[in-house]
Formats: C-alpha cells, structure tokens, sequence
C-alpha cells in the first residue's frame, strides 16, 4: 500500500520523536524535533506537516512531535 506524502511525514516525524524520547520530557524532545525540522526539512515539508496539524489536528502525531509542528507554526 502507498503512503500518502502526508503519512510519510507523519511516520518520519513521529519516529524522530520515538527515537529521542530518552531525551526527558515532551517539551525537551519537541525542541529538538523543531530544530531537526527546521534545519533538514524543506519548506514544502514543513508546509505539508503545518497544515495538517491546522486543518486536521494532528491526531496521529506523537505529543511531542505536535508539540514541536505547534512551536515551528507559530515561528513562521
């Protein structure tokens, strides 16, 4: 079955969660996972992940990964 680019996303940013949650708390490993995003993302990706988290809530993401697509939202 074919992913959508949206679940690919999904899937890559919440594994970027899973593998750094030894980090310590959500908001710990949310900064680092904008700071991923931000660095090594394109901005078509970072446009595909803010709309999801606008348009549909971002129900499937990890908490810190929709802790980390909030703050990249609101840093524009």
């Amino acid at each position: 079955m074919h992913q959508t680019e949206q679940e690919h996303l999904i899937d890559m940013i919440n594994q970027i969660a899973v593998n750094n949650i030894s980090l310590g708390d959500d908001s710990v490993v949310a900064d680092m996972i904008a700071g991923h995003v931000k660095k090594f993302w394109p901005r078509r990706m970072k446009v595909i992940l803010n709309d999801y988290v606008v348009n549909e809530g971002g129900e499937h993401l990890h908490p810190a990964a929709l802790l980390a697509s909030k703050k990249l939202s609101k840093e524009g």
